[in-house]
């Protein structure tokens, strides 16, 4: 799994300030300013219109819940990892989404909710991703 720079970590809390935002409600702008931040990490034009998915899905999800600083930021660090990451194996992107999942019903969320953000994280990671199929994944 990729470690976000210094300036990636001092973006991070924008991207989490973005989810608290969203969660409570304050900000009628946040769901799409989280979209936007979180739309600068892919270099990909088809990758944007999922990313922009996934930024619909976790604002849904997540929409009046309470959401602390360490699980905005805990949250804010997976979505990036979703779209920045360009080579995570297969394993890894499926720890990637049932950590998402596991997180958002931790918070509350349902089910079947948490299922569909994590899949569109799938769905992301299946865009962005450079890396292709290694012999020994196969078996």
């Amino acid at each position: 799994m990729p470690t976000p720079t210094a300036t990636y970590q001092e973006e991070l809390v924008d991207v989490a300030r973005d989810l608290q935002n969203v969660a409570t409600g304050r900000d009628p702008k946040g769901p799409s300013d989280l979209a936007d931040d979180l739309r600068k990490y892919t270099e990909k034009p088809a990758a944007r219109p999922l990313v922009d998915e996934l930024s619909t899905r976790t604002a849904k999800a997540i929409m009046g819940r309470e959401l602390a600083e360490q699980d905005a930021q805990r949250l804010a660090h997976n979505l990036w990892v979703s779209v920045y990451a360009k080579d995570l194996s297969e394993r890894q992107i499926e720890m990637l989404q049932n950590d998402v999942q596991a997180h958002l019903v931790s918070l509350g969320v349902g089910e079947d909710t948490a299922q569909q953000v994590a899949a569109q994280v799938g769905e992301v990671q299946s865009s962005v991703t450079l890396r292709p199929r290694r012999w020994y994944e196969l078996f």
